[in-house]
């Protein structure tokens, strides 16, 4: 059985200057088709930094869009500080509106 997976990510530091990082990977990831698996995505401004939370179909899926060049390097351009997301499974989730 394949469990959906969350993978999160928690940068500290100041938000604003986070957000505006997460802003540049967000416009070059609009241009890209979505990873394979991917079911939702947040990004959420915390008073000491940003978290970001991937929803997958399953954890090789997540890792494997983490470990994508393309998106490495996206990260690398806009200055996001290297580092691994957490993976979690998932128990449940549901999905009320798409836009």
């Amino acid at each position: 059985m394949v469990v959906a997976v969350a993978a999160i990510m928690e940068t500290k530091g100041d938000p604003k200057d986070l957000l505006a990082r997460y802003d540049k990977v967000s416009e070059q990831m609009s241009k890209r088709q979505p990873a394979p698996g991917l079911i939702s995505h947040t990004c959420v401004e915390l008073d000491d930094g940003i978290r970001v939370a991937n929803l997958y179909e399953s954890e090789a899926q997540a890792r494997a869009a983490y470990e994508d060049q393309g998106f490495q390097k996206i990260l690398r351009d806009a200055g996001v500080p290297d580092q691994s997301p957490s993976f979690h499974r998932v128990h449940n989730y549901r999905i009320f509106k798409t836009s």
